[in-house]
């Protein structure tokens, strides 16, 4: 770890090498373990530490960007004098309205000790706990578990100044049989909020429960999302449109339906980088604090996120969202208000449909209604009366999601963290769906 004077120490030694009209530094630096595991045994454990400078040098209208991990004099020199050269080259961008002014840095809770000083050994314990619940079933396990450290930090020649440092901790399983399939996950800030036993219960009885599937007639159906499922819709409708570049370019499914009630009344999605809640990061790759903004409130859709760029297009303030040195804004610490039902209430209350545990290798088909096409994974029963009967072969879908979440008729009463590596995060119910297009099956 480096730690806040080191980086921003290391941060100003660069900004007094840089000869650009304006510059800011982003500073990423990871130090994480890795544990991997496969027919239940370790088979590899790694560790991981760099440090990447990203430049960013102005010229006018003209922006220049360069990158390095070299933070020695003569490599951040280099990194400096390729980013205004980049610059030079550029073509004149008239809308970009130059770097952001500084605003006090936030601080939020996301440091846990225990997850900063895992050692292999207490990987290797959780690790052995899996292993050992799905051999007992006959089951083949594999999956990772990874903890460590992630810090950031800006500066900039307009005065801009943050840092912030916080852990991560998560773990990924999947347990088969020769038909059958289970999963989970769990991640988290605090390491003692990975509740492994529980996770690998889980997903011990979705690949016991699965065995020996029978097929099913694609079509409609009501279907019950685990909260695996509802987090893919949330980081698809994050992906495609929850942007303020996407809904300027025209290509959101944000486009035509902001301010409408497009969602069922029940739905409510926010972002909000501060949340100890999620895995919060406090501020943008500009320094710019995260704000929380409200993308959907009671079914009704309102404004992306932006960056410094887009929000000067649309005469607002940036809401501090330029999650990645290159790219559009993005929403990423997102979550969905929960509900009152139980899972079992959701099942329960289903005359007939499917219990879905998760989707996969889901894909874009069209951005209008953030229509989607994948399959269903690890653990796909039928519903009957209120019951589950049996496991299904997974399906392909074709689904619009916001006409998905147009059609809720239960919520879970529990909101569950996901964090789909170190950088984006839901936390997310169980949903209940009026209906899902599927349109095919799998062998």
């Amino acid at each position: 770890m480096i730690g806040e004077d080191a980086a921003l120490a290391l941060l100003e030694r660069a900004l007094s090498l840089s000869t650009a009209e304006q510059t800011d530094i982003y500073l990423g630096s990871q130090d994480l373990g890795l544990t991997r595991f496969a027919g239940n045994a370790i088979h590899q454990n790694v560790s991981h530490s760099n440090a990447t400078l990203n430049v960013r040098a102005v010229e006018g209208k003209r922006l220049g960007r360069a990158t390095t991990n070299d933070t020695s004099d003569d490599g951040i020199r280099r990194a400096m004098e390729a980013a205004k050269r980049n610059a030079l080259l550029m073509p004149e961008d008239p809308a970009f309205p130059g770097l952001p002014e500084p605003q006090p840095a936030p601080r939020v809770a996301s440091w846990d000790e225990s997850a900063a000083a895992c050692s292999p050994m207490t990987r290797a314990q959780m690790v052995g706990e899996v292993c050992r619940q799905g051999a007992a079933d006959g089951l083949d396990t594999a999956g990772a578990c990874r903890t460590g450290v992630q810090e950031i930090a800006v500066v900039s020649s307009r005065g801009v100044r943050a840092y912030h440092a916080g852990t991560f901790a998560g773990l990924i399983i999947t347990t088969r049989s020769d038909n059958s399939a289970g999963w989970a996950k769990g991640g988290s800030w605090r390491l003692d909020e990975i509740d492994y036993p529980a996770l690998a219960r889980e997903a011990v009885d979705k690949a016991v429960r699965g065995r020996d599937p029978q097929p099913i007639t694609p079509g409609e159906y009501t279907v019950v999302l685990d909260h695996y499922a509802v987090d893919d819709i949330l980081e698809a409708l994050s992906l495609y449109g929850m942007g303020a570049q996407a809904v300027q370019e025209g290509r959101s499914w944000m486009c035509g339906i902001q301010g409408t009630k497009a969602m069922s009344e029940s739905v409510s999605i926010w972002d909000d980088g501060g949340s100890p809640d999620g895995w919060p990061v406090p501020f943008d790759v500009e320094g710019v604090p995260r704000c929380r903004v409200e993308m959907v409130q009671n079914g009704v859709v309102n404004g992306p996120v932006h960056n410094t760029y887009t929000a000067a297009q649309d005469g607002v303030d940036s809401t501090g969202h330029q999650a990645y040195f290159v790219g559009p804004p993005i929403a990423s610490n997102i979550f969905m208000r929960p509900g009152d039902k139980t899972v079992e209430q959701l099942i329960a209350s289903t005359e007939r449909g499917l219990y879905i545990t998760r989707f996969f290798y889901t894909r874009l088909s069209h951005n209008r209604g953030c229509v989607m096409t994948g399959m269903t994974r690890d653990g796909t029963f039928l519903i009957e009366n209120g019951e589950i009967r049996h496991p299904v072969k997974d399906l392909r879908f074709t689904q619009s999601y916001v006409d998905a979440l147009n059609g809720v008729e239960g919520v879970g009463d529990e909101a569950q963290l996901v964090l789909n590596e170190v950088g984006f995060a839901t936390r997310v119910p169980a949903l209940k769906l009026a209906k899902f297009n599927f349109t095919g099956v799998t062998v």
